[in-house]
C-alpha cells in the first residue's frame, strides 16, 4: 500500500477520517453533490493544462503507478527537462505525482498547480510539502517548491487566454520549510494509521466548530446529536471546548449563566423554552418601509476558476438567470417574470440586463434574500456593461433584504434552529411550498447544470435542465412573496 497526497491530506485533515478511507470507506458519506463533485475535478483539469502552456516543451506521464514512474525515469534518461504528472513510488510507502518537474542544474523545480486566486496556506502548504518530501525520498534533489495559481486580476478579453497573463507562479520554499519536519512527523503516523487494523474509536474533530468536522464526524460520534451546540451561532474556540468537555451537546442543556453572544443567547432561549418570539412593532416598521411596487428579485450565477465571458475574472459570479414576482399594490394579484441565457457570452448578459431594466420600474423596493450577493451581482454587471451601471446603482438604492427580520431576530422560532437561510425559514412559515422535490434544488447544483449544458455543450439534457432552473428560481421569488405575506398576517 502506498500513501498518496491525496490520502495524506485526509489523514493531515483527521486521522479518525483517514482510517475510514483506507480501510471502510464505503461508510464515508459525502454531502456534496456528484455534479458538484465532478464540476471541480473538471476545473482542476482544464486550470492545469493552462500551467502546462508554461512549459511548452513538456512532455506528460499519461499513465498511473509503477508504469508512471517507469516512464518518468525514461523520460529523464532520454533528456527530458520538464515532465507533467512525473511519478514516483518510494520503498513501499510514499506515492507522489507533481503537476510539473523542471530541470534545473544537477536538480529540479517541483510546481504544484491550484485552482484557486490565492495560496492557501492551511491546505496548499502542506501537500506541497508531502510532494516535496517523497520526490527527495525517491533520490530527486529538489531546488524549489512552487505553487501556480490564478491571477485574480486577470480580465478575459478573448480567445485564446494567455497562460501567462491567467496564471502566477509564486515560490513557497520558506513555507514548506517552516513546516517540513512537522509534515514528515505526520507522514510516518499516517503510514502507521495505513497499517493499523483497529478501527479508531473517537474523532478529534470533536473539539472544532461545525464547518471544520471531517466527512466522517457523524460516524465516530453517534452520541451528538443532529441539532447541537455546534450549531450555535459563532461557536467556536474555548466556549465551545468547555461545553463539549462538560458532555454538553444539547442545546437546550446549555447553563443559564454560560457566557453567550446575545445572538447565541436568543438561539438557546428560544430552545430551551420552545416558544416563537415575534417582535410584531419591529416587523410592522420593516414591511411599512417598503414602497410598492414590490419586486421580488433573485439571481441563479456561475463562478468557475476559467472565465468563459468577456470582461470577468477568474471565479467571478455571472448571473444567468433571475426570477422576478411583482406585486403592484397592497391587493394586487401577484404576477412573474423571468429571464434565462441559453448562452455564455457577453451579449448573453446583456439581454438579461435589459429584460431586468423592462420589468422593474423606476419607483418600487427590490426585495431579495440576503442582499450582499444581489447587490454585489449588480454592481458587477454595472462594471462589465456600463450602459447599466446607474440602472443596477439605482436598483441596489432600493433594495430590501427579507431576511433583515429574522438575522435580527424580530421573529425567532426555535425550528428555525438558529439558521436564517430561506430554506430553514420556508418550511415553517410557509410549509405549503417546498424544494424537496424539485429535481434542481439547491444554488450549486443549478449553477454547475446551467454550465454543463451551457458552456459544456450538453445538449442532451439542455431543455430539461433549463425547465428545472425556471422551477427552482422561481420558486425562490415566490418563498419570499409567501413569507412576506405571513410577516403581514402577523398584525
Amino acid at each position: 500500500m502506498y500513501l498518496s497526497k491525496s490520502d495524506f491530506l485526509k489523514y493531515h485533515t483527521c486521522p479518525s477520517y483517514f482510517w475510514l478511507w483506507i480501510h471502510n470507506r464505503d461508510l464515508i458519506q459525502d454531502k456534496t453533490a456528484e455534479e458538484v463533485r465532478e464540476n471541480r475535478f473538471e476545473q482542476g483539469n482544464e486550470v492545469e493544462k493552462y500551467a502546462r502552456q508554461l512549459f511548452p516543451d513538456g512532455k506528460l506521464v499519461s499513465s498511473y503507478g509503477e508504469q508512471a514512474q517507469e516512464i518518468t525515469q525514461q523520460l529523464i534518461k532520454d533528456g527530458v527537462n520538464i515532465i507533467f504528472q512525473a511519478t514516483v513510488l518510494t520503498d513501499n510507502s510514499l506515492l507522489a505525482m507533481a503537476d510539473i518537474l523542471e530541470k534545473d542544474g544537477d536538480g529540479w523545480k517541483l510546481y504544484e498547480v491550484k485552482s484557486t486566486n490565492e495560496i492557501k496556506e492551511d491546505k496548499h502548504i502542506p501537500d506541497t510539502t508531502f510532494q516535496r518530501i517523497a520526490f527527495e525520498k525517491a533520490g530527486y534533489k529538489i531546488t524549489s517548491v512552487n505553487i501556480i495559481h490564478m491571477n485574480k486580476t486577470f480580465v478575459r478579453n478573448g480567445e485564446p487566454m494567455d497562460a501567462h497573463s491567467l496564471m502566477i507562479i509564486e515560490n513557497v520554499d520558506a513555507l514548506v520549510n517552516k513546516i517540513l519536519l512537522e509534515i514528515k512527523d505526520e507522514i510516518s503516523f499516517a503510514l502507521e494509521e495505513m497499517r493499523n487494523n483497529e478501527e479508531p474509536t473517537a474523532c478529534p474533530c470533536r473539539l472544532l466548530s461545525r464547518g471544520q468536522h471531517c466527512p466522517t464526524f457523524a460516524y465516530f460520534n453517534p452520541d451528538i446529536p443532529k441539532y447541537s451546540v455546534y450549531d450555535i451561532s459563532r461557536m467556536q474556540g474555548k466556549k465551545l471546548a468547555e461545553l463539549i468537555n462538560s458532555g454538553v451537546f444539547e442545546v437546550s442543556n446549555v447553563p443559564d449563566d454560560f457566557p453567550l453572544s446575545s445572538n447565541q443567547k436568543i438561539q438557546v432561549d428560544a430552545e430551551k423554552s420552545g416558544k416563537i418570539k415575534i417582535d410584531k412593532l419591529a416587523i410592522k416598521n420593516e414591511l411599512d418601509s417598503l414602497e410598492f411596487p414590490l419586486y421580488f428579485l433573485d439571481y441563479e450565477s456561475v463562478n468557475p476558476a476559467l472565465p468563459f465571458m468577456d470582461g470577468s475574472t477568474p471565479y467571478q459570479q455571472i448571473v444567468f438567470q433571475y426570477s422576478l414576482h411583482i406585486l403592484d399594490a397592497p391587493n394586487a394579484e401577484l404576477h412573474h417574470t423571468d429571464f434565462l441565457s441559453r448562452d455564455g457570452d457577453i451579449e448573453s448578459l446583456r439581454k438579461l440586463a435589459e429584460s431586468l431594466q423592462n420589468n422593474i420600474g423606476n419607483k418600487g423596493s427590490v426585495i431579495v434574500w440576503n442582499k450582499a450577493f444581489e447587490c454585489s451581482r449588480n454592481r458587477e454587471i454595472g462594471r462589465m456593461l456600463p450602459e447599466f451601471a446607474n440602472f443596477m446603482d439605482d436598483v441596489n438604492s432600493r433594495v430590501y433584504d427579507l431576511m433583515d427580520v429574522f438575522s435580527k431576530n424580530y421573529y425567532v422560532d426555535p425550528l428555525f434552529h438558529g439558521s436564517n437561510s430561506i430554506k430553514d425559514v420556508l418550511p415553517v412559515l410557509a410549509p405549503h411550498l417546498s424544494y424537496k422535490e424539485l429535481n434542481i434544488n439547491k444554488g450549486d447544483i443549478a449553477s454547475v447544470k446551467w454550465f454543463d449544458v451551457t458552456i459544456g455543450k450538453n445538449q442532451e439534457e439542455a431543455e430539461q435542465v433549463y425547465a428545472d432552473l425556471l422551477v427552482y428560481c422561481g420558486l425562490d421569488t415566490l418563498a419570499m412573496v409567501e413569507i412576506y405575506k405571513a410577516l403581514l398576517h402577523l398584525h
